[in-house]
């Protein structure tokens, strides 16, 4: 015997729907990574996965990918870049390379050293992180004050879980 749905058991199925995709979006997210300054890790067009609650659950850590957003000529724009140095850490940029508290960043992800960069020497305030791109000779990030340093709580979106070459 076959038991016909009511308006209620639809009703029903649409509210659990919507529960659980409401509750994916805040777990975790499928971008679309548009742009060159990622190269070569992540290329233009290429899909991600963030983990949205990441900056909340666990301490962001250097290395990490993080996509962000950021005011960009009144609009509001997203940005994929690499956490490069995280809060109180002492920040040196010069002759093309990076240093950490004052130790050199190994970063064998970068295709080309860096070019023509004036140097930077900062120590990175309580809740917020330097972000760059991996193409260094082609990206808005940290370094730029246009972008500069990323606000950890109102403007981290998600961290990048997985990639696919």
């Amino acid at each position: 015997m076959k038991k016909e749905s009511t308006w209620l058991d639809c009703a029903v199925e649409i509210g659990c729907s919507l529960c659980i995709g409401y509750f994916i979006s805040r777990v975790c997210r499928v971008a679309i990574a548009r742009g060159e300054s990622m190269r070569p890790t992540i290329k233009n067009n290429q899909p991600i996965l963030l983990d949205c609650r990441a900056s909340r659950r666990k301490k962001i850590e250097r290395l990490d990918l993080v996509a962000f957003r950021a005011h960009q000529k009144n609009q509001m724009k997203f940005f994929l870049k690499r956490v490069i140095a995280l809060p109180g850490d002492h920040l040196v940029i010069e002759s093309g390379q990076v240093f950490v508290n004052g130790h050199l960043l190994r970063e064998a992800y970068l295709k080309e050293p860096m070019r023509n960069h004036q140097k930077i020497d900062l120590i990175i305030e309580d809740g917020k992180l330097f972000v760059m791109g991996d193409n260094r000779n082609n990206s808005l990030d940290s370094r730029s004050s246009r972008l500069g340093v990323i606000d950890i709580k109102k403007d981290v979106v998600g961290v990048v879980v997985q990639f696919r070459r």
